[in-house]
């Protein structure tokens, strides 16, 4: 077992600046502050230090900044979350587009409400799984919001995600989603985004995890090849895709797939949290590669990838939702059932 720990204070600092002030450079990324403000969560709570990182005031101003982003009735076809207050107060919008829920969105204000304790309380639950069901395309995958082509496994998981964290999976037609997921699976074991395209670990994760909140792992045409893909990214660190260079993101994305395939005991272990560590930077947070910038997503997704080879030195972590194991145990406290093993085990 590799005895090497991450530089945790400079991350917490790190972690801390994403969520106050992001340099200029970032100014594209304004759209998506939910997705930044779940991750740095993520990422404080991976190196349990999030209840210290964030004063009772700033936890309630974010719960609240959070809710406005919801999308009130009347205004838009898919209510949930949008990705943030870019374009002001919803009764200032007049822009459609930026003013209806998304479902990644969504998800991710989810996950940032309960990191910071929400009980979930004023989330609209019926407009939300409602908007879901009305996201779902009849090949059985799923867009990310309405008037759009995008559409593929990224908007299943985030479904399903969402779906888990309710407890309501009426917006979702399970069978039509595993059919679709299954329509993805490749010759050489791997997933891919859309049928007949080449295997990627991101879009493996997506599936992986998604076939594992509907309880259809077992669905997977052949499990042990699949685990077999997952395990030959790892070159040092994971990479995303056959020959291309490991990147400290898939980690998570392809670690937490080897995880929920049952594949933990056969990581190289120390490989792998070299090339995270490789990764860190003077300044905090995780670059893509070593020797570059950090950002938020490469930071928490390192971080957790390295909380899943190194349980005894970091908070556990749920593959399944990008959650820490105690908050995923509340959830089954309020009552979350269909995922209840799969979460609930060491």
């Amino acid at each position: 077992m590799a005895t090497a720990e991450l530089a945790v204070d400079a991350h917490v600092r790190y972690f801390r600046h994403c969520l106050n002030m992001l340099p200029a450079e970032t100014v594209s990324l304004d759209a998506t502050r939910m997705t930044i403000a779940q991750l740095s969560l993520v990422g404080l709570a991976a190196l349990g230090r999030l209840e210290e990182s964030i004063p009772a005031k700033q936890r309630e101003d974010m719960i609240e900044w959070i809710y406005a982003q919801q999308i009130p009735s009347g205004r838009a076809e898919y209510r949930g979350f949008r990705g943030g207050s870019l374009f002001g107060p919803h009764e200032r919008c007049n822009y459609p587009a930026a003013n209806c829920g998304n479902v990644a969105a969504t998800y991710s204000a989810l996950c940032a409400l309960l990191l910071l304790g929400d009980d979930l309380a004023r989330v609209d639950r019926a407009a939300t799984i409602a908007g879901i069901g009305r996201l779902q395309q009849e090949s059985g995958t799923f867009a990310p919001h309405p008037g759009t082509t995008e559409r593929d496994p990224r908007f299943i998981y985030c479904a399903c995600a969402v779906s888990a964290i309710l407890d309501d999976w009426s917006g979702v037609d399970i069978d039509a989603a595993t059919k679709y997921i299954l329509s993805c699976c490749c010759y050489d074991g791997g997933i891919s985004q859309i049928p007949f395209q080449e295997s990627h670990g991101g879009l493996l994760y997506c599936c992986v995890a998604s076939l594992a909140l509907m309880g259809r792992l077992d669905s997977l045409p052949d499990r042990h090849r699949t685990l077999q893909w997952a395990l030959f990214r790892q070159c040092g660190g994971y990479q995303g895709r056959i020959n291309k260079t490991a990147d400290v993101c898939y980690s998570f994305w392809v670690g937490a797939s080897v995880e929920l395939l049952g594949g933990r005991d056969l990581v190289d272990v120390s490989a792998l949290v070299s090339f995270i560590q490789s990764c860190e930077t003077d300044i905090g947070g995780l670059s893509k590669w070593p020797g570059y910038r950090p950002d938020p997503l490469h930071s928490a997704l390192g971080i957790v990838g390295f909380s899943l080879c190194r349980p005894d030195a970091l908070p556990r972590m749920s593959p399944e939702l990008l959650l820490p194991k105690t908050v995923v145990e509340r959830l089954l406290r309020l009552g979350f059932r269909r995922s209840h093993k799969l979460c609930a085990d060491a």
